[in-house]
């Protein structure tokens, strides 16, 4: 299911774990997980919940429409709107913060807090965990809330200056210099709920946006927003941050994407047997077969071609989840067309359903070329309004012998499929959600594959393309460096340098020259696992100097390291 008002950034949840709460299927998704009686139907009380926000909402609304266009709306946003809300989703009691927390002499001007405001002093409750407290920190047990006027962006400073951080921004900040995990942030329009970042290098979030939820009647993804804001999600205090459900749904995110990787080099490689062996017993492929017979082809250059039509795959399906390619939404014409007929997410969906045997049909192989000559010739993507994309993957002598070729339509799928589809631990066939897969991710697909050396083989009166376990990996020295380790090279050899950039720079205008005159040199460059790192954490440096915040919002992030890699 495709959720139209629910975006993830930085995959905080998983699709297939928001998929699998919003079917009540995940753990914690009983009657009794929500402090009903164990009787009760779950369905009933989201239905019931439903047509009282919707009321909520058209009384918000109405509020809305009898105030000033340019009036910040924040008592009417909270009175009428977010907190009767939160009430219905089994909030009791929401506190409204009477002074700002402090936190190692900052402030955080958070608007409420979860439960009674009972105060600690986590240097005394909490010692020896990692971050250091001023003796006089203000830090409630609840978590925070912070609910903004509806025209306040939440990744946008008041113009007034005060606070000092953007909404997002201030939640974020708190919770990664304080022992709580998780919060919330909204201005009525949107609703994120936010975790400690500290140790990760890019915006993390997952949002709701509530009007057009509302105002387009989408049950279906408030079903989901109840199973997983309702207040038995949430920790008790900050002692028990680490045992609610949505740490638990975060953790079992983590596993679930591990997972998922090695089910996808797993699948690769399938796709790389199906595909080799489908173009050398097509007959339509004598030239292809003459070459690879006569040595003309060997077995390695046959099997860089096949990996280098992987990646295009790949590539594509990433850049279509994230809708980064193709012609702009704007371009509603020129999109359908694309979606319609050259998109490798309409293929995507036919390998869902059963594959026909091998018949004299291969008509989708032609049009995976078309697409391809989309992203590499001029002429062809204006035609569509498409970028080309200037790259050695989509150049025209990266698939010298392929591109002539033919290929079944029954191997084309099988193939697509293994990059399409995986197994779950129970079983059942699940899609492969490439929107919420890293980049650098794709090194460790291509770190398993170093294992295998490629042969091809007479059979019958036929060839046969295998992988074999062979020992490319030791005899290269090529590894795939793991995220831990990436950070720790990140925190040792590039932060130092960042630091010293911006102590000799004194404004902020000299600062934003210094980062962007940085170089980063990875000789051994592989999958780009560390140079993708360095560039978002010289982008984040970049975003915090512009925004003068120390948690800039996910745009101010991506226009840095866009401005970093450019540079």
């Amino acid at each position: 299911m495709n959720f139209t008002t629910v975006h993830s950034e930085g995959a905080l949840l998983s699709a297939e774990l928001l998929y699998d709460i919003y079917r009540g299927e995940a753990a914690g998704q009983a009657a009794q997980d929500f402090q009903f009686a164990r009787k009760a139907l779950l369905s009933d009380e989201i239905a019931l919940s439903w047509g009282k926000a919707r009321v909520l909402w058209a009384g918000f609304h109405l509020r809305l429409q009898r105030l000033n266009a340019n009036a910040p709306a924040t008592q009417e946003t909270r009175q009428y709107w977010i907190l009767p809300l939160l009430q219905l989703l089994g909030f009791g009691e929401i506190v409204f913060a009477r002074s700002a927390a402090q936190v190692g002499g900052r402030s955080y001007a958070i608007s409420h807090i979860s439960g009674p405001d009972k105060n600690i002093r986590p240097a005394e409750s909490h010692a020896g965990r990692h971050r250091p407290h001023d003796t006089q920190d203000h830090i409630p047990q609840g978590f925070p809330i912070h609910i903004v006027g509806i025209n306040q962006p939440l990744d946008r400073r008041s113009p007034s200056g005060r606070p000092r951080l953007s909404p997002h921004a201030l939640v974020q900040e708190y919770l990664n210099r304080t022992e709580h995990l998780w919060g919330m942030v909204t201005n009525g329009h949107r609703l994120r709920i936010l975790r400690d970042t500290a140790r990760m290098s890019k915006p993390t979030y997952l949002e709701f946006d509530l009007q057009t939820m509302f105002q387009s009647e989408q049950f279906a993804e408030f079903q989901l927003l109840y199973r997983l804001l309702h207040r038995s999600r949430w920790p008790e205090d900050i002692n028990s941050v680490h045992g609610c459900w949505l740490e638990k749904y975060y953790q079992q995110g983590l596993d679930a994407g591990s997972r998922v990787r090695e089910k996808l080099r797993e699948g690769v490689e399938e796709a790389l047997r199906i595909l080799g062996n489908g173009f050398l017993s097509h007959p339509g492929n004598i030239a292809l077969h003459k070459k690879v017979t006569a040595g003309q082809i060997t077995a390695t250059e046959f099997y860089r071609q096949l990996l280098h039509l992987i990646y295009r795959l790949l590539f594509l399906m990433v850049s279509e989840e994230r809708k980064l390619v193709g012609p702009s939404a704007e371009e509603e014409r020129f999109r359908n067309i694309y979606l319609k007929g050259y998109s490798i997410s309409r293929l995507r969906e036919k390998v869902e359903r059963p594959i026909p045997p091998r018949n004299r049909y291969q008509d989708l192989w032609e049009s995976v070329k078309l697409t391809f000559r989309l992203y590499g010739d001029e002429k062809t993507a204006a035609r569509l309004n498409i970028e080309v994309l200037d790259s050695e993957l989509f150049g025209p002598n990266a698939l010298p012998d392929l591109t002539d070729t033919q290929l079944y339509n029954h191997d084309f799928l099988l193939g697509l499929r293994h990059l399409s589809l995986f197994f779950d631990d129970k079983r059942l066939r699940r899609r492969v959600n490439y929107a919420y897969l890293d980049v650098e991710e794709l090194g460790s697909v291509y770190e398993s594959l170093l294992d295998f050396h490629p042969v091809v083989r007479e059979h019958g009166s036929g060839l046969q393309f295998e992988l074999v376990a062979g020992t490319q990996r030791k005899s290269t020295g090529s590894y795939y460096t793991r995220p831990e380790l990436v950070q720790e090279l990140i925190k040792s050899a590039l932060e130092p340098v960042i630091e010293e950039r911006l102590r000799q720079a004194k404004t902020p205008q000299e600062q934003e020259k210094a980062l962007l005159e940085l170089k980063v040199c990875d000789p051994a460059c592989g999958s780009g696992h560390f140079l993708l790192a360095a560039a978002r954490r010289i982008g984040r440096e970049l975003a915090k100097v512009r925004s003068g915040e120390d948690e800039p919002s996910p745009e101010q992030f991506r226009r840095a390291v866009r401005d970093v890699i450019t540079h």
